[in-house]
């Protein structure tokens, strides 16, 4: 049965884009663009006394706000429903994500938001998608 650090680091994996800081923990301090992922809700034992949990974990991604069109371009890549920098795409291109887990889907996504989510109190875009993983 995965572990949640395995989970992490599979879908950190699966996430590497170039040029983004890419993390399967929560990153204090992140430099956009960047992804990273966490635990949300979690379901035990769905199936079988211990024979399937259920995982929704968050993947957040940011990139810088430094000019208005790009940075658009840039996430709406990432919330695209195809293609090579779509989340969904990255994550479900491998359901198991390389063996570690059974299924895993990313089932919805926030869109749009603003996060002051850099040290120094700069704005940056991003969006928010939730992954459900049976492990």
């Amino acid at each position: 049965m995965a572990e949640l650090a395995d989970i992490r680091q599979a879908l950190a994996d699966a996430l590497a884009l170039p040029g983004f800081q890419v993390s399967g923990y929560m990153l204090s301090n992140p430099t956009p663009p960047a992804i990273h992922v966490f635990p949300d809700e979690i379901t035990y034992d769905a199936a079988m006394a211990r024979g399937l949990d259920t995982w929704q974990l968050k993947i957040q991604a940011y990139v810088g706000f430094t000019t208005d069109i790009g940075a658009q371009k840039r996430l709406d890549a990432l919330l695209a429903k195809t293609g090579t920098s779509s989340i969904k795409t990255l994550v479900e291109s491998d359901r198991t994500l390389g063996n570690v887990v059974q299924d895993a889907r990313v089932v919805d996504c926030t869109g749009y938001r603003l996060y002051g989510a850099t040290g120094d109190g700069r704005v940056v875009l991003g969006a928010e998608w939730t992954v459900t993983v049976y492990a």
